[in-house]
């Protein structure tokens, strides 16, 4: 009895708006002021023009496009005003979306890729900058766009990297591959590529690349303990335990003082300015590898370890160093 009663009076209090809105100001008004009460304050306009302008701008896709919108997401991205929207027209599978990649705004519709398979599209805001990651199932690699002023724009490390992933902060992180499992590259590229990960931050806007200081000496390694330590383990026996495992997993004793005797000779030993260190060192057969570290002023410890080297950038043109210490 009660439910029915809230019911009606419900009814009875939307009828009185309507009437009060038909007699005196309209009914936007009267609605405004109705929803001020009920909820707070609201911008009628605002959602309005919303709405509108995403009306205008699905039209505009439709007109342009072939295929049902399977994904979209439709926002002033830019913070300029004027109201865009991201798209995939095409068919949802059971694990990506297959089909077409768009920018679309109330004047045009840009195809940014062509059909290919593709997984959820992530919307990533930083530094009031927003950005589109799109990781395509077909080459493996992120697709990373940009707006200003109402133009969408093809980021520097688009393409380049898979798994570009928003870390926090302003910093990023992605896989690079490269031919590096031998120090020599014809040889290194007869064997499979190394895949390693790097990282990247963005400023004002713009994707970079922390870049290595590769001109350290083992004096600088031995200042941290997980330092040291690895470079006691690799003097003795040529490579880590966790290095010897992964890819030595059967090696006779005599194969073992092998990889000790002619492995565990340093190849650089390179810092970035977001505290990531790395050791490069060749081992046993002429493979190369690399121990990863996470430092700061008070500790250390070791994050990955694998085959192959690391370079002080992935991609040199995005590349920014640490600043070198002022002499005294």
């Amino acid at each position: 009895m009660l439910k029915k009663t809230m019911i009606l009076f419900a009814a009875m209090t939307v009828l009185v708006v309507l009437m009060l809105s038909a007699c005196s100001g309209g009914w936007r008004e009267s609605y405004e002021g109705f929803l001020d009460d009920l909820v707070g304050k609201v911008d009628v306009e605002k959602q309005l023009r919303n709405v509108d302008a995403e009306e205008v701008i699905r039209d505009k896709l439709n007109e342009y496009s072939e295929g049902q919108t399977i994904w979209f997401q439709f926002d002033d991205f830019d913070g300029d005003g004027t109201s865009e929207a991201f798209a995939f027209c095409g068919k949802a599978g059971a694990e990506y979306l297959e089909g077409v990649l768009w920018y679309v705004n109330e004047n045009y519709a840009a195809e940014l890729k062509e059909s290919g398979k593709w997984e959820n599209p992530e919307i990533v805001n930083v530094e009031d900058a927003v950005f589109l990651f799109a990781e395509n199932y077909d080459d493996g690699l992120t697709y990373v766009f940009g707006i200003e002023n109402s133009k969408v724009y093809e980021t520097a490390v688009s393409g380049m990297f898979s798994k570009l992933e928003y870390q926090g902060g302003t910093d990023f992180t992605a896989e690079f591959t490269s031919y590096d499992y031998f120090e020599e590259e014809e040889l290194a590229k007869q064997e499979e590529p190394t895949t390693k990960k790097y990282w990247f931050y963005i400023k004002d806007g713009e994707f970079y690349e922390y870049g290595a200081d590769d001109s350290l000496r083992r004096a600088d390694l031995r200042k941290y303990e997980a330092g040291s330590d690895v470079m006691d383990i690799i003097y003795k026996q040529g490579l880590t335990d966790e290095l010897l495992a992964k890819y030595y997993p059967n090696a006779t004793e005599e194969e073992l003082d092998f990889i000790a005797e002619e492995a565990g000779y340093f190849h650089s030993i390179m810092l970035r300015e977001n505290g990531i260190l790395h050791l490069n060192f060749f081992g046993a057969y002429e493979d190369c590898f690399y121990i990863t570290f996470a430092v700061t002023e008070t500790s250390s410890e070791i994050i990955d370890c694998g085959r192959g080297f690391y370079l002080p950038a992935a991609v040199e043109a995005i590349a920014t160093y640490p600043a070198e210490e002022e002499a005294e």
